[in-house]
Formats: structure tokens, C-alpha cells, sequence
């Protein structure tokens, strides 16, 4: 960390900012196969804060580290620097880029562009329309069964058609994220923690106030 000089003070997202800084440097990132004991903002305007920060904070990362791309490229090889950009400016693009695509999906199958092909041109455009449809179509719902199957939580699967508005609201995420950045770079919106009794902040509230809490006399109530 030292010989890293830390991570950008001015970003929000401190993980993205030093672990593209911890790979440039020749460190291998990787994330651990275990729970986190935080949870979920309980509140859709929560979550949107939340989404809004992260977005706000790849972009600021994308920045700071695409002024020297060859150099990035070379140190961290093909594959390295194509996950990582996949990772931050694929996910930026992709949530900036959502409302237009499915507006573009749903006008393309309501006038059969889509699936019509008069031309060898036009049937490779058929083609690779539909690979991208079904391609997204897994990444955003066949993903997403199989978690929920890896981890035992059956009861989700219900939630599992709602993906696409949950995309949506990626979507707006981003684009306040984007605002934000232009409007008001510097701001830092926190994550209230600690609603959940199960979590981190949860049990250490709960283990102060059981500490706290004065001693009951045997025999009373």
C-alpha cells in the first residue's frame, strides 16, 4: 500500500480505484469465496444512493486509469487489461446504454427487423441480433438461477422475472452517476449500515448494548 501510495482520495469507489492499481503494480486480485456479513440498503432510494456513488466511482476510475492504456496493456496482458475494462467501462456502458437497447430490442420484434432476412447480409445481422439477445438474456436470468441454486435460497426465485426493471434501475443509477460526476464530482454519498440485525454493524450495535444494559437482580424481573 505504501509503495502504491494509496488510492485516489477523490475517488468513490476506493476497491475499483486500488485494485486497478494493485494489478498495474504486479499484484494478482482476487476476491475471496465467502459471505460478507454486510446487507442490502433496505429502501429503494437507499439503493439508488448506493448504485449512484458506485456508478459515479467507475467512471472516475475509468478516467484515471485509460490516460495511459499501451502502458496498462503491457503491464497487465491481453486478457488482464480486456477483464478489467470489461469489468469497469463494459459494466458503465452497458447500464448507460440499457434503456436504448431494450427500446431498440422491442422495436425490432414488434416490426420483424429483427427476425426478417431478405439478404446474406441481412441474415447475418438477424444472427448476431438474436446471439446478443439470448447471450443477455442468460447473463441477466441464467446467472442469477444458478446462484440462487448454489445457494439453497429457493424463496428468490420468484424475484428472478423482475431482473429486467432491476436493470432498469442500474440504468438510473448511471445516468445520475454520470450528472453527479459533471455536477458534483466531490461528493461522497455513505451507505447507512447496521439496519440489519444480522449484520456487521448489526451485532456490534446489539453487542454494545447488551454490555450497556444494567444486570438483572435474581428473583425480579
Amino acid at each position: 500500500m505504501r509503495g502504491l501510495h494509496g488510492w485516489d482520495a477523490w475517488n468513490v469507489t476506493e476497491d475499483a480505484d486500488l485494485g486497478i492499481r494493485l494489478a498495474l503494480a504486479g499484484y494478482r486480485v482476487a476476491d475471496l469465496p465467502s459471505a460478507t456479513l454486510e446487507e442490502a440498503p433496505a429502501t429503494v432510494r437507499a439503493w439508488l444512493k448506493q448504485r449512484t456513488r458506485w456508478m459515479k466511482g467507475y467512471m472516475q476510475t475509468c478516467i484515471t486509469h485509460s490516460r495511459q492504456p499501451l502502458q496498462a496493456l503491457r503491464a497487465l496482458g491481453f486478457a488482464r487489461f480486456t477483464g478489467a475494462v470489461t469489468l469497469t467501462f463494459g459494466a458503465l456502458l452497458a447500464a448507460l446504454g440499457y434503456p436504448f437497447f431494450v427500446v431498440h430490442v422491442l422495436v425490432s420484434l414488434a416490426d420483424g427487423t429483427l427476425t426478417r432476412a431478405g439478404t446474406p447480409f441481412e441474415a447475418l445481422q438477424a444472427a448476431i441480433g438474436l446471439t446478443l439477445l439470448v447471450a443477455g438474456l442468460f447473463a441477466m436470468i441464467g446467472l442469477a438461477v444458478v446462484a440462487i441454486r448454489l445457494r439453497q435460497l429457493g424463496r428468490l426465485m420468484a424475484f428472478v422475472p423482475l431482473l429486467p426493471l432491476y436493470y432498469a434501475l442500474v440504468s438510473v443509477a448511471a445516468w445520475r452517476g454520470l450528472a453527479e460526476l459533471l455536477l458534483d464530482p466531490y461528493r461522497w454519498t455513505k451507505t447507512e449500515h447496521g439496519l440489519a440485525r444480522t449484520s456487521r454493524a448489526g451485532l456490534l450495535r446489539d453487542a454494545g448494548s447488551d454490555l450497556a444494559r444494567p444486570a438483572r437482580v435474581a428473583g425480579r424481573d
